[in-house]
């Protein structure tokens, strides 16, 4: 059983949360905000085919996802894979300003607006720091004056945002209440954020983050992030590095990362933060066997392998097949070749029965942790998810613990926040389970102890929410 971390779970030094490396370009700016010719989304598109092509699109995206339960990443795929007369900034433009009318819905729709182009226009201004060039057709379609669009996707607070919205209705009353911008049954399920101040301003600090459109974490996936990231800097991408974590960066939003020469070589992987975390608190070894039970595409698979530095195994399995693709895909293009998929039923070991050093139990939930880069899946949860998902959670916690070799550990993640989700599928877990207990492990992201569980808020990171609980089975 490990008493301590085999090795560190990271390095630490002092500095800044977030450092430019190496200085062969201009540095960035002292924050993650970037000046606005940086942050401008271009386009390809002539400015009225694209308003156009945003307008079809977004109504199309809105039917697939509230009337047919469709996620929108998926729909807008399809959708713009169709339209071989927009380019890949104008899908940029597109996804956002589709992402943009579901993140801000709960303000806009009650205002009964009747042109599409004034729905689009008011959630692109709430969205964004810039006024795109596109607004200004949705404004003259929709009888606004285009020289009078103030953008507040940078507003400093929710005042600053209910002003706004107040501005627009002619200075009418409005109701700006934030908890509008979720579904009502929202509130039932939160536990209290963690910080000083009073429970409402906490609460309303952790909403004003889920508004916020989501970071492009990426992670280095190899030996030599420092070499990498000198690459990228030299692009003109100039990452930004976590001041403990030397593999995971921040890059512009807007980055086309799917094109640079070191993501088509398997260096560089899209991570967000929170999920880089798990793969820290699993913290195999080179030479182990391990099991992510629930791999979906891959991402946790792909960091447990590089933590082992390609030694070892890594079986990775999903209930959908079609899901385990693209963790082969991935896994074809990456440096490692330690990485195995299958099918899993959800309730045998995939392999062995206590074979595994390690088991990792990523489990499917109501992800509110990702409604960030997801804003259209809190208008599809219904009210009874939570504890259908938890039920669900528990059985392939139990199902999966049954592969953890004595000694061995398991871990148990979602990207959710919910305690029926979190903190209670662990108990219940421990209480049916007496030959596992928790496994206390210093937090990656900011070196705190823990208990052996871990919640990553996103004020507090700037990633998704994420849960992470670490147990150890009794030698």
């Amino acid at each position: 059983m490990k008493s301590r971390p085999k090795r560190p779970l990271h390095r630490s030094r002092p500095g800044p949360v977030a450092r430019p490396l190496p200085k062969r370009s201009p540095g960035p700016p002292r924050d993650d905000r970037r000046t606005a010719p940086e942050r401008e989304v271009l386009h390809v598109a002539p400015l009225d085919v694209l308003a156009q092509a945003a307008v079809d699109i977004a109504e199309t995206t809105e039917h697939q996802v509230l009337g047919e339960h469709k996620r929108a990443d998926r729909a807008l795929a399809l959708l713009l894979r169709e339209r071989r007369d927009l380019a890949p900034p104008d899908h940029r433009f597109v996804s956002q300003s589709v992402f943009a009318l579901f993140r801000w819905r709960g303000w806009v729709e009650p205002l009964r607006l009747a042109r599409p182009e004034e729905r689009l226009l008011l959630s692109w201004l709430f969205d964004s720091p810039v006024v795109h060039p596109v607004c200004r057709v949705w404004a003259q379609r929709a009888g606004r004056d285009a020289s009078r669009l103030v953008p507040l996707g940078d507003a400093p607070n929710w005042t600053a945002r209910a002003e706004g919205l107040k501005r627009w209705i002619g200075g009418r009353a409005v109701t700006a209440d934030p908890w509008r911008l979720f579904p009502a049954w929202f509130r039932e399920h939160l536990p209290l954020p963690p910080g000083g101040a009073s429970p409402k301003a906490k609460y309303l600090e952790f909403l004003f983050s889920l508004q916020s459109r989501p970071s492009l974490w990426v992670r280095a996936q190899g030996e030599d992030a420092k070499a990498l990231w000198a690459e990228l800097t030299e692009s003109g991408l100039k990452p930004w590095v976590h001041r403990r974590l030397d593999h995971a960066a921040k890059l512009n939003p807007d980055a086309d990362v799917h094109h640079l020469p070191a993501f088509e070589r398997g260096a560089l992987e899209i991570q967000d933060v929170a999920s880089q975390a798990v793969g820290l608190v699993c913290d195999p070894d080179p030479g182990d066997r391990w099991w992510d039970a629930c791999a979906g595409a891959g991402g946790k698979a792909l960091h447990l392998a590089a933590l082992m530095r390609g030694k070892g195994v890594v079986v990775a399995t999903d209930s959908h097949a079609g899901r385990l693709k693209e963790t082969t895909r991935r896994a074809r293009r990456s440096p490692f070749r330690n990485i195995t998929t299958k099918a899993w039923d959800g309730k045998h070991v995939a392999g062995k029965p206590r074979s595994f050093d390690g088991v990792l139990v990523d489990a499917p939930c109501s992800a509110i942790g990702t409604w960030r880069r997801n804003p259209d899946a809190r208008w599809t949860l219904d009210r009874e998810a939570i504890l259908r998902l938890a039920a669900l959670q528990g059985q392939l916690l139990a199902a999966a613990s049954a592969g953890v070799r004595p000694g061995g550990t398991l871990v148990y993640s979602v990207c959710t926040i919910t305690p029926a989700e979190t903190l209670n599928v662990v108990q219940t877990f421990l209480e049916a389970h007496p030959d596992f207990h928790l496994d206390p492990f210093v937090d990656p992201i900011n070196e705190s102890p823990t208990p052996g569980t871990l919640l990553i808020w996103p004020q507090d990171v700037d990633s998704d929410g994420m849960f992470v609980a670490r147990m150890v089975r009794k030698a």
